[in-house]
């Protein structure tokens, strides 16, 4: 009997699992507005003008590129079909046919061609050129075929093609628009542009003659909401269904509630504070050096960050390749101490008020930073703040809109020796970082180097690396150069991102990507 009975659990039990595995998966539905808060607005909406996120969020929606990075930052053919390496310097392409651009203007090898002249060849040339490598133009070979050149072997050209940035655009468009199309551009993807009221919000719409699977939301509409009370305010109302830099602190209690998703995944972008290394005293390797013994990273990341970042190892996340751990907490531990005695060998003594002075000057520090960018980035600007003031050094801290405080980045001179910055090693391979952020000649506004650092040997190790197609080796020139880097430092790295957006539980389809950038909307549906 007691056999029977087990018989019988067994089997209903079974049932019951079969019964669980056959309920229907909720049918994807059509239609509705998407509604997203972030903190910032866009400096532009096209990509050779705009390379951060606020921009980028919503032109990966409009703008596609040959390839893409998938959410395993594996690379995928989107217009490109297919790609074969001719030489060490080109490799050729076919083309996606049949797709227009959403103004109805074919794209072929010709538009391919306009949008890398145009970027690379402009006047000025666009801001991700320096981020390309060798990355020469392209040649249209028949109406489908495209070769794209490098002036030089270069090892990550297929990942430097599947960035964020690489979409292509409507020559006819451009030429119509003018300077207008950085406001209004038009690409081939999925979405295409509505209306962009500054510091408000920016609308698109879905392109019901997109070539591939059509999006499933009629509208997404990105609010711009700098308070991140606000957001989450809008969030539990119902007022947004997506927030993008959501509170670190509400998060726990997020996770636990059926009414709203919590989509997480380890991300690609260090949060740093920037030194001006070629503006005294930050020119004095010691007085950089008692800058990063003066900051408590562990407890930025503890009582700030409150579990939503991970700590930053180097000056590359651990998923880019050729990342190398720098050892930063066991070169550089938390040491007033230690701080003060390296200020002292610079010639710094404590001045009547404790702030370290020399030669009648006080240890003074002028600081640009936004406030909302990066998660908890002003937060974190005025914790380091109080750090320094803790072993005498005065840091003055200027808060300003990320559209204001990006062009003064790029710009030339820099007139500010610390700033708070992020990077998104966006490819994830060194080369877009390594050499872009440190080789003497990516001073902006050609490059992106806005610590002004130079050293020769870093500059061949980095021009190696890049002109190699043996991977090995490559790996072993970034690990040298990123030896040299942690003796020299010019960033004090606080924070790896994980890449945090929460929705309400009514969003579906939604994929998060490590790379920041990268926002891919056309699969997400709403369930009401």
């Amino acid at each position: 009997m007691r056999t029977l009975v087990s018989r019988l659990a067994v089997a209903l039990l079974g049932l019951t699992l079969v019964a669980a595995l056959a309920e229907p998966v909720p049918a994807q539905k059509r239609g509705g507005t998407l509604t997203i808060v972030r903190p910032t607005d866009p400096v532009s909406l096209e990509p050779n003008l705009e390379t951060t996120a606020p921009g980028a969020w919503v032109y990966f929606n409009m703008l596609e590129g040959l390839l893409t990075l998938d959410e395993k930052m594996q690379i995928k053919p989107v217009l490109a079909t297919s790609y074969e390496v001719m030489s060490p310097t080109k490799v050729r392409f076919k083309l996606r046919p049949g797709v227009k651009f959403h103004d109805g203007t074919p794209f072929n090898a010709a538009a391919v061609k306009f949008t890398y002249d145009r970027a690379l060849h402009g006047t000025p040339p666009a801001r991700w050129a320096s981020l390309a490598g060798s990355l020469a133009g392209a040649e249209a070979v028949d109406d489908l075929t495209v070769d794209i050149l490098t002036r030089e072997p270069y090892g990550p050209i297929l990942r430097t093609l599947a960035m964020y940035c690489m979409g292509i655009v409507s020559p006819a468009a451009v030429q119509r628009l003018g300077a207008d199309f950085s406001r209004a551009p038009v690409g081939t993807g999925p979405f295409k542009f509505v209306e962009w009221k500054t510091n408000t919000h920016v609308i698109i719409e879905r392109h019901a003659d997109y070539w591939g699977d059509k999006a499933l939301v009629d509208r997404v509409i990105f609010k711009v909401v700098p308070e991140e009370g606000a957001r989450m305010i809008a969030l539990q109302t119902g007022d947004a269904d997506m927030v993008l830099f959501p509170s670190p602190a509400q998060l726990p209690a997020l996770r636990r509630d059926p009414k709203y998703t919590v989509h997480e995944t380890t991300g690609i972008r260090v949060v740093f504070v920037g030194m001006h290394a070629g503006l005294p005293p930050l020119d004095d390797v010691r007085v950089r050096q008692a800058l990063l013994h003066a900051v408590d990273r562990q407890a930025i990341l503890d009582n700030i960050m409150e579990g939503s970042a991970g700590p930053a190892r180097g000056v590359l996340a651990p998923g880019v390749f050729g990342y190398k751990d720098m050892q930063l907490d066991r070169v550089y531990p938390f040491d007033r101490a230690r701080a003060r005695a390296l200020l002292g060998k610079a010639g710094f003594t404590p001045g009547p008020d404790g702030i370290m002075q020399k030669g009648g000057q006080r240890l003074s520090l002028s600081w640009i930073a936004a406030r909302g960018r990066y998660p908890k980035d002003a937060e974190i600007t005025e914790a380091v703040q109080a750090m320094f003031k803790d072993v005498g050094v005065e840091a003055k801290a200027q808060f300003l809109e990320w559209g204001t405080v990006f062009p003064q980045l790029r710009g030339n001179p820099l007139n500010h020796h610390l700033f708070t910055l992020g990077w998104v090693t966006s490819n994830a391979d060194a080369d877009y970082s390594l050499f872009a952020l440190f080789h003497s000649k990516q001073v902006p506004p050609a490059g992106w180097n806005t610590s002004r650092y130079e050293n020769p040997r870093l500059d061949t190790l980095v021009e190696q690396a890049r002109r190699s197609l043996n991977q090995t080796e490559r790996e072993k020139l970034y690990g040298e150069a990123q030896d040299i880097l942690a003796k020299e430092m010019v960033w004090i790295p606080v924070y790896t991102t994980k890449e945090i957006i929460v929705t309400r539980a009514a969003v579906k389809g939604f994929g998060i990507h490590p790379v920041e950038y990268n926002l891919a909307l056309w699969k997400t549906w709403l369930d009401k």
